[in-house]
């Protein structure tokens, strides 16, 4: 759990990189998508030794018998690292060198017992049988249709998907994106919150909640709670406070985590944010010092800020009075650096920046 004051990314990173079909308008159609993809799956665990690769058409394809199933981009990436050989080394070859060469991984790792012997090979039907992943038979697979089912029973307790509170026009769509790698979503709890204290517009202090899934072993199971101050147009989250974090791999007990997942979820709906509120509001009144010189002087000589007197005197004017208060404050100050920090191109400086914002509000009964 962290109380630093930060700017999550995460969201972020997913609406830079998704294309339009990955993009989901709701949590129903989020679901949908999932449990779709799930009834065109077929999960099956074969012999390493009974499998062997084949080239058709300048295409590769897995062979266990006499149907051999094409190789998504993706599965052939694994199947490379199952076998020890470079992915991208590989796909520059012919496909029938390829072939060759995958073949001989696929002996060498059966002749010298090289992990696990069995293959758990997951097949998708889509016009025509596909094979997206392949792992071993230690991979304990989440289905994406598992966790979009607990947010939409989360729904109904006053969870809803999360959109940007500062956008240009168009920019309204959820944080919600599912491909054939992975999912993501954000939600946010509408039904508790803390009002900004200078108002104006601006929105208010609400419970984020974030969690992500693959079922091919492209990243793992997570989930993420904190409070913000709004997400911006392209998903930058700011003002995260209060972060708690859960990063499982898919194996072993995996799937207690989800069932942790709802839990985590219902307790943080249910837990007060009345000290956060009283934090706030104190805030606004504590005086730093009675001018601009003076704050830069107390916040310059505490070192563990870690922040220099340039940095401290930008968000000292970064603070708008209208939204954040006075600037000789600690909220004002808090909000002026977090305001500058969004500003910065470099995401190590714009976290060191928040960091020491958050430090400035712990640190608030010792100005």
């Amino acid at each position: 759990m962290s109380n630093e004051t930060m700017t999550l990314t995460q969201a972020n990173r997913e609406w830079a990189s998704r294309p339009a079909d990955e993009r989901m308008p709701d949590l129903e159609t989020l679901h949908a998508k999932a449990v779709e993809q799930r009834k065109a799956a077929v999960e099956k665990d074969v012999d390493f030794a009974t499998l062997r690769v084949e080239a058709k058409d300048q295409n590769l394809y897995l062979t266990r018998g006499p149907l051999p199933t094409k190789l998504s981009n993706w599965a052939f990436t694994q199947l490379c690292g199952r076998v020890g050989a470079p992915s991208e080394y590989v796909a520059g070859l012919p496909a029938t060198l390829a072939a060759q060469n995958l073949n001989h991984g696929l002996a060498k790792r059966v002749g010298e017992a090289t992990g696990s012997a069995i293959a758990r090979v997951l097949f998708h039907k889509n016009g025509e049988w596909i094979i997206r992943a392949l792992t071993t038979d230690t991979y304990e697979r989440i289905w994406n249709c598992e966790l979009t089912e607990r947010l939409l029973e989360r729904q109904g307790e006053g969870w809803e998907p999360a959109r940007p509170d500062f956008r240009l026009a168009g920019d309204d769509f959820p944080a919600l994106y599912h491909g054939d790698r992975n999912m993501f979503a954000m939600v946010r709890l509408r039904t508790d919150y803390i009002e900004q204290p200078f108002g104006h517009g601006l929105p208010p202090i609400y419970k984020g909640f974030i969690c992500w899934n693959s079922e091919v072993g492209d990243r793992t199971l997570g989930c993420m709670s904190f409070n913000y101050n709004g997400m911006c147009g392209n998903h930058l989250i700011w003002g995260a406070q209060n972060v708690f974090e859960v990063n499982v791999r898919h194996v072993g007990k995996v799937r207690e985590t989800l069932d942790a997942f709802a839990v985590r979820m219902r307790e943080y709906a249910r837990a007060s944010m009345s000290d956060d509120a009283a934090t706030i509001r104190r805030a606004t009144h504590k005086l730093i010092a009675a001018t601009k010189e003076e704050v830069l002087d107390v916040l310059f000589g505490r070192r563990n800020l870690k922040l220099t007197r340039k940095v401290l005197d930008a968000g000292y004017d970064a603070v708008v009075p209208e939204q954040d208060g006075s600037p000789n404050t600690v909220w004002g100050m808090v909000q002026g650096l977090t305001r500058y920090s969004q500003s910065l191109g470099n995401a190590d400086a714009r976290v060191e920046v928040d960091k020491a914002a958050g430090r400035i509000l712990d640190s608030l009964d010792s100005f």
